[in-house]
């Protein structure tokens, strides 16, 4: 009986679903079952096994975040890195990381020892392009033009660390000047530089990127075109080990 019961509730649990053409309404009588008795049999079990409805909104968040993942790489694959793009490391290395980051990001901050391990790793097989996507306000933008201006004088890893170990929102113009003395830049021509419409231009168009791809926040890794959304030391040490395995297959 218990048995009839349970196929009945799947029954009309089956006709309320959504289909491609809409919601189906649901019956108000399945076999001798009404309506109303299913819903109670369905409740009872729910209350009864919690885990079953957990277990099913864990299945939905999951293909919701696959939905969400292959459409950002999808939207990758459209974004060509620039030649003008910060890059550290082997400029041939195998593997590419590359991180959309801001200087008013905390995570970004916590981010950068793990993201230089990569660049000095003794085998060499790894490669970072920066993306300055500038997206928490003005002075965020001044950074990443102090950042990018910094690398006109071949100072661009110096000054992005230097630039990190300031605190989020603590970037003024005095700063990023004493920044840049710091290590060792010509402070009048950066400033000439950052206000330079190509400095500016650059900054926009990693933001124009940002938008482009469907990104949400940052850090964001892409890591030979997969994405990863947020910092996670070890998700992003996996990927990384699973393409250095390919590497050797």
């Amino acid at each position: 009986m218990r048995l009839k019961l349970f196929a009945a509730a799947a029954a009309t649990l089956a006709l309320t679903a959504c289909s491609g053409q809409g919601a189906v309404k649901a019956p108000d009588q399945v076999g001798d079952l009404t309506k109303a008795q299913i819903e109670a049999i369905v409740k009872e079990y729910l209350m009864r096994e919690p885990m079953v409805l957990a277990e099913a909104l864990g299945e939905l968040q999951r293909r919701d975040e696959e939905a969400k993942m292959a459409t950002i790489e999808g939207n990758w694959k459209k974004v060509a890195l620039s030649k003008d793009d910060p890059s550290l490391g082997r400029p041939d290395a195998p593997i590419t990381i590359v991180e959309f980051t801001d200087y008013n990001c905390g995570y970004c901050k916590a981010a950068t020892s793990w993201v230089m391990k990569q660049v000095d790793d003794r085998r060499g097989d790894i490669r970072v392009v920066i993306k300055e996507s500038a997206v928490r306000g003005s002075n965020s933008e001044m950074a990443a033009a102090a950042a990018l201006a910094a690398q006109k004088q071949g100072k661009y890893r110096e000054m992005h660390l230097a630039l990190m170990k300031v605190p989020a929102n603590a970037y003024t113009p005095d700063i990023i000047d004493q920044v840049g003395k710091s290590v060792g830049l010509d402070t009048a021509r950066m400033r000439q530089d950052m206000n330079s419409k190509a400095i500016q231009d650059r900054v926009h168009a990693s933001v124009l990127d940002y938008e482009s791809v469907g990104l949400e926040g940052t850090p964001t890794f892409f890591i030979n075109g997969t994405y990863v959304g947020g910092f996670g030391e070890q998700h992003l040490d996996a990927i990384i080990a699973d393409e250095r395995a390919k590497l050797k297959s």
